[in-house]
């Protein structure tokens, strides 16, 4: 959350998501926003973005690692959503390893700035 305050406050660009508001058709869009944090493919990923007409995507690294306690991360949670994809390695740890097909704007040690 602080993250997508910062971009829209600092960039004037418009944001894909913001979780906290409810409405169906917004958490249909945050879960394929949060697919970056599945087992998903990431063509397929990619494919929810270019659907919503994204142009960048953050991914922050304590999203994909953090973990309060076991079956807390991301990809863990999005395993109980998922399961056809559970035994497979978190997207978010293959994009930080190879971002096709996205490609890196930016990149540092809290999050990676994807071109969709």
């Amino acid at each position: 959350m602080p993250t997508m305050a910062s971009v829209k406050l600092s960039t004037g660009r418009c944001i894909v998501n913001h979780p906290h508001y409810e409405d169906a058709g917004l958490r249909a869009r945050t879960k394929k926003v949060y697919s970056m944090y599945s087992r998903k493919s990431p063509t397929e990923v990619h494919q929810n973005l270019v659907d919503l007409q994204v142009q960048y995507a953050i991914l922050e690294n304590s999203w994909c690692v953090r973990r309060s306690k076991p079956g807390c991360s991301m990809p863990e949670i999005w395993d109980l959503e998922d399961e056809m994809n559970r035994e497979k390695e978190a997207t978010c740890s293959r994009l930080k390893k190879n971002p096709n097909p996205f490609r890196v704007a930016f990149k540092n040690n809290m999050y990676t700035v994807l071109r969709v």
